[in-house]
């Protein structure tokens, strides 16, 4: 599930800069909408949610952007020390995809 942290002195690197690292979680209402996340995430021993996301990228990820759907983790997650954005994370057209990126950038800088 993350294998490019495995190669030599990136996953170091990535926890160094962690503060700068934003992430989107792939699981939105507890279920991944494309791919097997969700099912890997409990395989591994995390809950099957967006704070099972935040768990597993701890060490790596300062900031989580997760979907509107999952707001009332929010708080759960801000408490293990992650800052967290709630937005609609879902990319079904091109406008929203782009949003999603302008929601990254400002996650990027408070």
């Amino acid at each position: 599930m993350k294998p490019v942290l495995d190669i030599e002195g990136i996953g170091a690197l990535v926890k160094a800069r962690r503060d700068d690292v934003v992430a989107i979680s792939p699981i939105v209402g507890g279920a991944a909408l494309k791919g097997p996340a969700s099912r890997m995430l409990e395989e591994l021993g995390y809950i099957r949610n967006s704070r099972g996301v935040a768990s597993f990228y701890q060490d790596y990820v300062g900031t989580l952007l997760i979907d509107n759907v999952d707001a009332p983790l929010a708080p759960e997650i801000e408490s293990d020390g992650m800052q967290v954005h709630v937005t609609d994370t879902i990319m079904g057209d091109p406008e929203r995809a782009a949003e999603l990126a302008r929601e990254t950038l400002k996650a990027l800088d408070p």
